[in-house]
């Protein structure tokens, strides 16, 4: 029986996925459902510069048929009835065209998939900066929450102790009954507190596995330590960073010159297109006499020319040179939202740092206070109101820690998601 129960912890251990926040991250990399789409996009934008490429190969096309023909008309020649052409007919060709010269359409085209490519390959960068920031954002949210509902039950459970203090003295006629319900009251009190810090738990439990791509019947764990870092950050050189490595200006400038190519294209969209082919031609019969199969090849050199298409191409023209100007407003007020981004992350940091310090410091002050108070409570030397009041003070005092630590995590991750790089 020991042995089945030990199988059975072993497997269930198993099925149970333990999370640091490198793997949790990774996890998501390879899991997130966005990222799955995006990848998809990926490949989608390869094809497509395939397709740009294939228009610089030749075009070879095969035809073949077979046509009967019941009545043959006839002509006569010197007495002699000649028909013309046999009943039975027999057809094969391959043709092969090129084209010679486009004034650059084609290139340009094949330019405009490229970026395009380039383009969705970033954005699927930026989509992993940003599920990098959203896993560290909850998974630290995890820990702290984890921390809440041990605090809520050892709060709850020195709270029972206390009452049980109470209740002793109470009996022995060394204290009023209105101290005893003051503690059954608090005890009350704190039960929901600790039911919503476990609720709150089971909630972000499950957004952190649709975070992750995870099958919400999943069990997971997380391992992680709660503290603070040194960090020596510089407003302006996290400004120039951002300016110089987030994606969505680099994809501005990407569309910018998609736009740009797009306007060659119309400028030269009224120029004719120079092709050039030749075509093999095996037929039977070959010719009006006979009933043999020939062939002949025929090379051929002609132009397209698009003389007149309802102004078409000349509002296709204005369009891109529109497209530009709102590229260029776009990319200056991206810049400046960038830069009030990185500003505001720099500031949550610095104030964020600071409430953590200070909330930490309360904490222990709190701490030291209530161990007093505890002390003198159990010598008779302090009330059951002041025992109450400072061990709420303390419960408070480590929550806002937890609290500020949390917006601290949160800050950091978010100065990275702005500048555009990986923590």
């Amino acid at each position: 029986m020991l042995i089945i129960l030990t199988l059975l912890i072993g497997v269930a251990d198993l099925d149970t996925l333990h999370f640091t926040l490198d793997k949790a991250i990774d996890y998501a990399l390879e899991n997130n459902i966005e990222i799955e789409q995006l990848q998809v996009e990926f490949e989608k934008s390869q094809a497509q510069v395939g397709e740009a490429l294939s228009a610089f190969y030749p075009s070879i096309n095969a035809r073949g048929g077979y046509a009967y023909i019941t009545d043959i008309p006839v002509i006569d020649f010197e007495g002699m009835s000649v028909p013309l052409g046999q009943s039975e007919n027999y057809s094969l060709s391959i043709s092969l065209q090129q084209v010679i010269f486009s004034w650059g359409k084609i290139y340009n085209a094949y330019k405009i998939s490229g970026i395009g490519k380039r383009i969705v390959e970033l954005n699927l960068v930026r989509r992993k900066q940003e599920i990098r920031y959203s896993v560290t954002d909850a998974f630290y949210g995890l820990l702290v929450i984890e921390e809440l509902v041990q605090l809520a039950r050892e709060s709850l459970a020195q709270l029972k102790r206390h009452e049980t203090v109470v209740e002793t003295r109470y009996k022995a006629g060394l204290v009023p009954r209105s101290e005893l319900l003051r503690a059954q009251v608090q005890v009350a009190n704190l039960k929901p507190e600790a039911i919503r810090a476990e609720n709150a738990l089971k909630l972000a439990k499950e957004g952190f596995k649709m975070l992750l791509g995870m099958p919400l019947d999943n069990e997971f764990g997380v391992t992680g330590e709660l503290k603070m870092a040194d960090h020596a950050f510089n407003i302006e050189e996290l400004i120039d960073y951002a300016l110089e490595n987030r994606i969505e200006l680099k994809n501005l400038k990407s569309i910018e010159n998609i736009t740009k190519l797009s306007q060659a294209i119309a400028r030269r969209a009224n120029l004719p297109t120079f092709v050039g082919g030749a075509t093999y031609d095996y037929t039977k019969p070959f010719g009006f006499a006979g009933n043999e199969w020939g062939s002949n090849i025929t090379f051929n050199l002609g132009f397209e020319w698009p003389l007149f298409t309802g102004f078409k191409n000349l509002y296709q023209y204005k369009q891109a040179a529109l497209e530009i100007k709102e590229a260029g407003l776009v990319f200056d007020n991206l810049e400046r939202a960038i830069t009030l981004e990185v500003k505001q992350g720099y500031l949550n940091l610095m104030a964020a740092n600071e409430a953590t310090v200070t909330a930490k410091e309360n904490m222990g002050q709190a701490e030291k206070v209530f161990e007093i108070i505890e002390t003198r409570y159990q010598n008779g030397l302090a009330t059951n109101l002041e025992y109450m009041d400072t061990q709420l003070a303390l419960m408070r005092a480590k929550i806002n820690y937890l609290e500020v630590l949390k917006k601290y995590y949160t800050s950091k991750a978010e100065i990275y998601k702005a500048i555009g790089e990986e923590e």
